[in-house]
């Protein structure tokens, strides 16, 4: 790895952690006994790192100096709360951990007239439960993996798995249908090929703000090679993403009309419900395929998922 793609990955533990294993499987290919001293030598430099980290934050709290705000700065930081996860140093229980991310995604359901909650927490698996209009829409895996999942994982790196059901699940005989988000942690991980056969790990993508409509209306942008429209439908500032298709004739959207709540096609005319994640406003089964939106911070955060539907 080269000196700048080190800078770059050392500010995000799971990439570091991916790394890590990466490395030792190459050793480990090539000489089984130097991969037992490497790995040997890497747990041995985390127990160096964990007994110093240990002692920094005896030596904060002898001194009155590990107060409540301090203590939020430490674990709102997402490098600093992974070295306390993974030296068992972390003030909060997995439990209230996931809470807080599941917290900090409500803003996206929400907008879409959606909600969350933990279901069960067994082992490092999660079940949570999705309401409102998430439930049952098409695009609900796309949701729950790019916006809660992502969120669970870096607050709980120790969770492997995320379940997910529909509230009204719990009422159908047999019991709740699951999907399973499928885990995204290290190297092993296939990353889904697009079109053209080049591969991208999904992940947001940060736009700059200025690419939104200032008002109500539509704006094209492009990010992550995926054509995207941001529609604001009100005065509220309420933003959403969607993939750039009209599902009726597959026209781009970017010269759409918006109409209270209603993006409708240019060319088709068929209309969509942008605060309803998408859906069309006859009934029908067409709907947009929304991608999970962030804005915070006066950062917009988007999003986009591999191999979305044609």
């Amino acid at each position: 790895m080269a000196i700048g793609e080190h800078a770059a990955a050392s500010g995000d533990p799971r990439r570091v952690g991916d790394r890590i294993e990466a490395l030792l499987g190459e050793i480990r290919d090539g000489d089984p006994a130097a991969a037992d001293r490497a790995e040997e030598l890497v747990g041995l430099l985390m127990q160096f790192y964990g007994s110093g980290l240990r002692r920094l934050l005896a030596i904060l709290e002898e001194g009155r100096a590990l107060g409540p705000e301090v203590l939020d700065r430490l674990v709102d930081d997402q490098l600093v709360a992974s070295l306390l996860i993974l030296h068992g140093l972390h003030p909060l229980p997995v439990e209230a951990r996931v809470q807080r991310a599941l917290d900090g995604v409500r803003p996206y359901l929400g907008s879409h007239g959606g909600d969350v909650e933990i279901v069960a927490i067994e082992g490092d698996a999660v079940r949570v439960r999705m309401g409102g209009t998430c439930q049952g829409c098409a695009s609900s895996a796309v949701t729950l993996r790019y916006a809660i999942e992502d969120a669970i994982l870096a607050a709980a790196p120790e969770i492997a798995r995320v379940d997910a059901e529909a509230a009204d699940d719990a009422a159908v005989a047999g019991g709740p249908q699951l999907i399973q988000l499928d885990p995204r942690r290290g190297p092993a991980a296939e990353v889904p090929e697009r079109a053209g056969g080049t591969s991208q790990a999904p992940g947001w993508a940060t736009i700059d703000a200025r690419a939104a409509p200032a008002g109500i209306g539509v704006a094209g942008v492009e990010v992550g090679g995926e054509r995207v429209v941001l529609c604001r439908p009100g005065d509220d500032d309420a933003l959403f993403a969607y993939r750039d298709r009209c599902p009726g004739c597959g026209a781009s959207l970017a010269a759409a009309a918006v109409h209270a709540s209603n993006l409708a096609c240019a060319v088709c005319g068929r209309a969509f419900d942008v605060r309803l994640a998408g859906r069309a406003t006859d009934g029908g089964d067409l709907h947009l395929d929304p991608l999970p939106l962030l804005a915070d911070d006066g950062r917009i955060r988007v999003a986009v998922p591999n191999g979305l539907p044609a």
